[in-house]
């Protein structure tokens, strides 16, 4: 598979045996070259005092949405890691579905950069993530 893109069906498998997220349920929803967007059901361990979605799970779906757009240009046997994440809380989600999608924005050979939005289904926006991933 070395220089080709990932597929969608490959990235699902790689998100399924994947331990370091398993705990958050997430699916792969869609993949493009532009974007890739996972669905996080939820889950009464993500609820905070109040109701709300906390922000360690927005936090890990999107860095999961980056590393999955990644694979998809640099191949399921090239790896990256995230190297920062910065995240503004936008809007509360109570008891529902996440999605996020991320984009993106300049893979560099060393450095990769991009956006991550969290999101409700119909596109009301939760949290926006800026992500910096570093080629190993």
């Amino acid at each position: 598979m070395s220089g080709m893109k990932a597929t969608k069906a490959a990235l699902s498998k790689l998100l399924g045996r994947s331990k370091f997220v398993n705990g958050y349920g997430l699916k792969l929803v869609s993949v493009t070259d532009a974007e890739c967007t996972i669905a996080m059901p939820f889950r009464k361990a993500f609820e905070r005092p109040g109701g709300t979605v906390n922000g360690p799970a927005f936090m890990a779906a999107a860095d999961c949405a980056m590393w999955l757009a990644i694979k998809r240009h640099i191949g399921i046997e090239h790896d990256a890691v995230t190297s920062e994440l910065n995240t503004a809380f936008l809007n509360a989600a109570r008891s529902e579905t996440v999605y996020c999608t991320a984009r993106v924005l300049k893979l560099g050979k060393r450095i990769i950069y991009g956006t991550a939005e969290c999101h409700d289904r119909r596109g009301k926006l939760f949290t926006h993530h800026s992500v910096t991933y570093a080629r190993l």
